[in-house]
């Protein structure tokens, strides 16, 4: 796998990688027609499976136009993502959290606006639902449409909005397939706990990939003058978490991650050099009361866990990413470095997954895998690995338990199959407030 990265230079699906004893390891991977050429006559056995052009431009025309979210927000009929045709654009996303922090919801919701224009000048927002204040309330943040193309993530957080605001103003349960929360359920989330969403981190990219070029992934940073046909860099690689990987990996590590500017994978010119990585990073300076964050993804329905650097130990504290004598080891799988986890912060990370995984099943059935980060290759600065970091690098911050939801198969399916995707992720992230909720520890949580 590494010389598919390395030598031939293929960019692979994150997490579209598995394996079998049987077959050994299978990858989901995005290559020209001469590229695949050259797998094929260096040996590799290629399945192709689509047209990643012509498939983004059929998905373009599922794109909302106009915003549905500007005329009348009052019922009968507000505008909703239940029941639509077709993706928020990026207009529809920030109008959505206007409507979300409005009458009837304005003492449950307040609208947040970050301070950091991204590159073409846009002003992102996030909402904070809580239907209480007081000391001791437990912060669960929730980040979304962090890589251009995962059209749907910020879809599922405004669905999450929109289902939850109005359960909770009118006092009804929820229901999502088999799968059904209370009108007291949802009373407890909303009163228990500071829930953040931030859903549309990227619009600059996610509007690119709308409506020009459907697979671009990064966000849209000019180019450097030494690539000035190569824009952006990977946001979910721009956390001060390892993010120097030829200082802190293995040499013979494979580390999806990239110093140059045209890669899928470029880290930047530093670590939070992006505005949107620096806003993302702003939610949990100003809300120190967060302890629990996903970071919503596509694609691969996953539920993934620490670490993302190497395998996961809970006995040498000392075998840690702060550690310089394991610079040369860190990133191979095998018993020379593996990353340090503490028994008790893995626990409750499994157990968490599980009700997220459990609800998600509930809906229609579909099995999402539970995992650590860590899946045969390594990665670096990803905005997981940092939140849950900051407290062992600095004792004077709070502990935050961190995941990546990676839903379904195709990073912007047809929307009706989309729309089955938004209930799932729905429940299984209502499920997990709901599960923090109830937990006397999440109260405590250093």
């Amino acid at each position: 796998m590494a010389d598919l990265i390395r030598k031939y230079g293929i960019e692979i699906s994150d997490h579209g990688v598995r394996f079998a004893p049987d077959v050994g390891v299978t990858v989901t991977a995005f290559a020209t027609p001469r590229e695949i050429e050259g797998l094929q006559r260096a040996g590799y056995r290629v399945v192709p499976h689509e047209d990643v052009d012509e498939v983004g431009k059929a998905r373009q025309r599922e794109v909302g136009r106009g915003n549905r979210y500007t005329g009348s927000s009052q019922p009968p009929s507000p505008p909703s993502v239940k029941g639509s045709p077709t993706y928020l654009n990026i207009d529809e996303v920030e109008s959505a959290l206007a409507v979300a922090a409005a009458p009837p919801y304005a003492n449950m919701a307040t609208l947040i606006t970050l301070p950091n224009p991204t590159h073409e000048g846009r002003t992102c927002h996030a909402l904070k639902i809580a239907g209480q204040s007081g000391a001791n309330r437990v912060g669960v943040y929730f980040l979304g449409g962090v890589h251009a193309r995962e059209w749907g993530s910020p879809d599922i957080l405004i669905n999450f909005i929109e289902q939850i605001e109005q359960a909770y103003v009118n006092g009804t349960a929820l229901t999502f397939g088999d799968k059904t929360f209370s009108a007291a359920d949802i009373k407890t989330v909303v009163d228990t706990l500071d829930i953040l969403i931030f859903p549309q981190a990227n619009p600059d990219g996610r509007y690119y990939s709308m409506n020009v070029y459907g697979n671009w992934r990064k966000n849209r940073r000019p180019a450097p003058a030494c690539s000035p046909e190569c824009l952006g860099v990977d946001l979910n690689r721009n956390y001060d978490f390892l993010w120097d990987f030829h200082k802190h990996y293995s040499p013979s590590a494979s580390v999806w991650a990239s110093t140059d500017p045209c890669d899928y994978y470029y880290v930047g010119e530093s670590s939070f050099s992006e505005p949107e990585t620096q806003n993302a990073r702003w939610i949990v300076e100003q809300f120190a009361n967060t302890r629990f964050f996903i970071d919503v993804h596509s694609d691969g329905e996953q539920i993934l866990y620490r670490w993302s650097d190497d395998s996961d130990q809970s006995v040498d504290p000392n075998m840690n990413f702060m550690n310089a004598v394991y610079d040369d080891d860190r990133g191979v799988d095998d018993s020379r470095y593996k990353e340090y986890i503490p028994a008790d912060d893995l626990a409750i990370s499994l157990s968490l997954a599980a009700v997220l995984r459990d609800a998600i099943k509930a809906v229609r059935g579909t099995d999402y895998t539970v995992a650590q980060g860590y899946n045969l290759y390594a990665s670096s600065g990803t905005s997981e690995d940092y939140f849950y970091s900051r407290h062992l690098a600095d004792a004077s911050q709070p502990k935050i338990i961190t995941f990546t939801l990676e839903w379904g198969k195709s990073y912007h399916p047809l929307y009706s199959e989309m729309r089955h995707i938004i209930e799932e992720a729905t429940a299984g992230l209502l499920a997990f407030c709901l599960e923090i909720a109830n937990l006397p520890q999440a109260h405590s949580t250093a």
